[in-house]
């Protein structure tokens, strides 16, 4: 009887371990939405990350645009090739109930991980929603009330409305000080002439925004306000010293990086006195340098488009890509449709594979995208 009994006691904890163990592969197998829903982000930022090939991260770090108004083969094979995230433009928007359903489709159609949807609407004349929302006045005239409450105001209208339609990511605000009187590129999509204007008014625009549930992006770092060329068309050029950005120019983003920024946006402008060699969105100088190490920044660093004149008169997209990446840029956006998508990502990854680009850069580029969909809701 004690022989029986002591069997029994060591068999008991045996039992209890088989049966937790079934119990827990059974509760998986049921309920893997609940079980997912149960990690906390960083956890979750494991999860995706460590499900996904080199060929899916490297897709993630792409922005692109497309052609067309309705959820086409473009925007399929973007899905299918897990991009990170579309660009819309007024080429794809004809009104308020076309546009939802666009996004809508964007976003359920996408296959683990849903895209960032993203648009410039900056107010003034960067203006994209369709014509029956009324737009907002410029940046410029909302500095010159100088009322934080009403920029607010401003950001959160215009938050609501990308919201509503679908959109989680808005390539706004500007945060380059308008220090030039003859650059028009910028003028009055500035928020003022003097930094602290500039850095008051565009935080409090920001705000209203996020407070939307929306996603900001503020360009153009290290800043576009003294400068005359378009760089939509060819390469503008400042001579400013760093000495020189650090004490007016850079001020506005280091306000935002300090009040927890989600994503900047670096300019094709080349500062020869910085970097001899490479456009600020493509110079690890300026990147990794002066915004990551210099500036502190840990978010999502995106490139201004790489279709811009100031790049693409240079440089392949291949080659632009590749740069932008070593450079230390988290994500490299592309506005046109014209991408042969599985050759760039072959390409990149082509490079990852020779030492080119290092992987460690690639991983920790998919974890700050995957964090940051989290952080809004989009996964």
């Amino acid at each position: 009887m004690k022989h029986n009994h002591f069997i029994l006691i060591l068999l008991i904890p045996v039992f209890l371990i088989l049966t937790a163990c079934n119990n827990h592969k059974i509760a998986k197998v049921q309920h893997p939405i609940v079980e997912i829903q149960k990690l906390s982000h960083v956890d979750l930022t494991t999860y995706y990350a460590s499900s996904m090939t080199l060929e899916e991260k490297i897709a993630q770090q792409l922005v692109l645009g497309f052609n067309g108004t309705d959820y086409n083969a473009a925007l399929k094979r973007y899905s299918a090739r897990k991009i990170g995230g579309v660009i819309l433009f007024k080429r794809n928007i004809v009104n308020e109930s076309q546009v939802t359903q666009l996004n809508r489709d964007i976003f359920h159609n996408a296959t683990d991980i849903p895209m960032f949807i993203g648009i410039d609407q900056e107010g003034g004349r960067v203006n994209r929603l369709p014509a029956s929302i009324q737009n907002i006045e410029s940046a410029y005239t909302i500095g010159l009330s100088h009322d934080k409450q009403y920029a607010y105001q401003q950001g959160r209208y215009i938050g609501e409305n990308v919201k509503r339609m679908g959109f989680n990511l808005d390539f706004a605000p500007v945060l380059d000080i308008w220090s030039n009187p003859v650059n028009k590129v910028i003028g009055d999509r500035s928020f003022g002439h003097d930094a602290n204007t500039v850095s008051d008014m565009s935080r409090s625009f920001r705000r209203g925004i996020n407070d939307s549930g929306i996603i900001t992006s503020g360009k153009h770092f290290p800043g576009h306000g003294d400068t005359v060329a378009d760089s939509h068309v060819t390469l503008p050029v400042s001579n400013k010293s760093l000495d020189e950005l650090m004490k007016f120019e850079l001020l506005p983003f280091k306000r935002h990086i300090d009040d927890g920024i989600d994503m900047i946006m670096v300019s094709h402008i080349s500062f020869p006195s910085i970097d001899n060699n490479y456009p600020a969105s493509i110079s690890k100088e300026i990147v990794t340098n002066i915004l990551k190490k210099r500036l502190g920044y840990k978010g999502v660093i995106i490139s201004d488009d790489l279709n811009m004149g100031a790049i693409s008169n240079r440089y392949s997209l291949n080659e632009a890509v590749v740069r932008g990446l070593q450079s230390g840029e988290t994500i490299m956006l592309i506005g046109s449709d014209a991408v042969d998508v599985d050759t760039l990502i072959q390409y990149v990854k082509s490079n990852v594979e020779k030492g080119n680009i290092d992987k460690k850069i690639i991983d920790e580029n998919n974890e700050k995208i995957i964090r940051l969909k989290l952080k809004y809701g989009i996964l």
